[in-house]
This record gives C-alpha cells, sequence and structure tokens, in this order.
C-alpha cells in the first residue's frame, strides 16, 4: 500500500477506536442505567490497544512520508528524530501510551466507579492529542491556540456523540438482556449532553473551517481535495443531525409510549435501524477526516 494511504489508514483506525476507548466508558458514566457489562468493557479495551497499536504504526507512517520511503522512514534515528523534534511525533507517542494505560485501567481496576472515570481521563487525553499530529497546531500568530483548543473540543465532541451511539448499538445488540425502559430512560438520559455535544461540534467546526480555508480560500473549497472531502463531511455530518433529531424527537418518545403499553418491539426495530445507519455515517465521516488530515487546506495553497 502506498504511503500516503497508509497514513490515511492508520489515521482512520485511530480516531475510530479513540471514539470507542473514550466514548463508551464516559456514556456508561452518564446515561441512567447503561451499567457496564463484561462485552462493553472488552470492546472498550480492544478499542484503547488498537489506539495504540494505531498510534504506533502511524508514527512509523508517518516517518516514512516524511522520509519519502519506507526504508528511510523505518530507521531507528529517523524515527528518533520524529519522536524528539516535532510535536506529531511526540503526540503519537503519547497518544499510545495513554490508551495502553487506558485499557490497563478498565481491564485489571478493581475498583469500577474510580478506574472507569480514570480511564475516560486517560482517553480523553490520547484523543485531544490528535490537535498536534493534525492541522490545529499548524497555526501560528497570536489566535494560533484558538485553532488548538478548537480542534481539542472537536475531538472530544465527536467522541463523546459517536462513542454514546457505540453505546446505544451495544444495547440494541443486546436487547434480550437490556430492558426496554432502561433503554428508553438512556436515550433520554443522552438528550441534553448530545445536544451539547452537537453544539460544540458546529461551533468549533465553524472555527476550525475559518482557519483552514480563510478568507482567500474560500473560491477554492469546491476545487480543492481537501474542500471536496470538507463537503462530503458536512454532508454526512447533515444526515447523522437529521437522524438524531429523528430519534430524539420521533424514535425516543415512541419507544416511551410503547414501553408503557407494554409492546416496544415496533419502536426498537426503528431505533436499531436508525442508529445503526448514524453510527455508519460516523464511522465514514470519520475517514473523510482521517483522509483530510494529509490534504492542504485552501488557507496554505
Amino acid at each position: 500500500m502506498p504511503i500516503d494511504l497508509t497514513v490515511v489508514a492508520l489515521r482512520w483506525l485511530q480516531v475510530s477506536a479513540a471514539v470507542v476507548a473514550l466514548g463508551l466508558p464516559f456514556f456508561q458514566t452518564y446515561a441512567p442505567d447503561a451499567r457496564p457489562t463484561g462485552a462493553s468493557t472488552r470492546v472498550a479495551v480492544f478499542a484503547g490497544l488498537a489506539l495504540a497499536a494505531g498510534a504506533v504504526g502511524g508514527l512509523l507512517a508517518q516517518t516514512a512520508m516524511m522520509a519519502g520511503g519506507w526504508a528511510a522512514g523505518l530507521d531507528a534515528a529517523a524515527i528518533g528524530y520524529v519522536i524528539q523534534s516535532t510535536g506529531l511525533g511526540m503526540a503519537h507517542i503519547a497518544r499510545a501510551a495513554l490508551a495502553v494505560v487506558g485499557s490497563a485501567l478498565l481491564a485489571f481496576g478493581r475498583s469500577p466507579t474510580v478506574t472507569r472515570t480514570l480511564a475516560v481521563l486517560a482517553f480523553a487525553g490520547a484523543t485531544a492529542s490528535f490537535a498536534w499530529s493534525g492541522h490545529g497546531a499548524a497555526s501560528g500568530g497570536a489566535f494560533g491556540w484558538v485553532h488548538l483548543i478548537a480542534d481539542i473540543v472537536h475531538a472530544l465532541g465527536a467522541a463523546l456523540w459517536l462513542g454514546a451511539l457505540a453505546g446505544f448499538c451495544l444495547m440494541l445488540l443486546r436487547v434480550s438482556r437490556t430492558p426496554s425502559d432502561t433503554l428508553a430512560r438512556s436515550l433520554a438520559g443522552f438528550a441534553n449532553i448530545g445536544t451539547a455535544a452537537v453544539v460544540a461540534l458546529v461551533i468549533t467546526g465553524l472555527i476550525n473551517t475559518a482557519f483552514l480555508v480563510g478568507s482567500d480560500g474560500v473560491a477554492r473549497i469546491a476545487t480543492s481535495t481537501w474542500g471536496l472531502l470538507l463537503l462530503a463531511k458536512l454532508a454526512l455530518f447533515g444526515l447523522m443531525l437529521g437522524l438524531a433529531a429523528h430519534n430524539r424527537f420521533t424514535l425516543t418518545p415512541a419507544l416511551a409510549d410503547a414501553v408503557a403499553r407494554g409492546a416496544p418491539a415496533p419502536p426498537l426495530t426503528r431505533l436499531r435501524i436508525s442508529i445503526g445507519v448514524e453510527l455508519a455515517a460516523g464511522v465514514a465521516l470519520l475517514g473523510l477526516v482521517a483522509a483530510m488530515g494529509v490534504q492542504a487546506p485552501p488557507a496554505s495553497m
């Protein structure tokens, strides 16, 4: 596989794994009755280990791309230079280390509440580190820190939203062991937090776009690879917003009413389809984000 495609694939793996590793245990801290199960813990641990492996692989691939080939990139001196001299290299190492710590806490912690909280903090740090291996850390000037913070909040907001979708999917897959009223309460409990995540994503997305497009780059959005990927990302984001609104304002109340009547099966089926499509769109969107990270935005052209 060409180096640039390898970099994109590993970035996609990392952001997808981070979403599950952070979002799933965090979802279990605030969603009513969304108690951790053996299956959900194993999924989060596996995602954390995949994030660590992806970070190490991503470091090697990024070094190879910077050095101009796999042979030069896999040289120990080249890898050491990237780790010690670039924010990108240090971000990959920090991400891998924090992901391993978070996974170990979930797998071997003795106090579920404490270890889950510490694991969330470790995975949050790993997720925040993406800001230093993308365009967010490249903005200079007096307001460069605004772009960096916006990138961090954007990554955390995405993990909050998509991680909750992963949690709901696990609950829906185990519907025989998850009472319908429990699922309905969890959906209602996520409503306000999900809205806050969407608001944060919209605001930070606008800030990031302003930095990466600039006043002179608007005309180049439709003619650059980065711009076309952005338009595709916005289309998927719009689809996800529509599905999320449908889930919150139509399907969740319908499930609550059906539970009260003792016939929750039809709403559950519709919810399973809607949340599954929303999560699939989110995974595809993360792939676009991974591809955008290796393309030059209009502001730098």
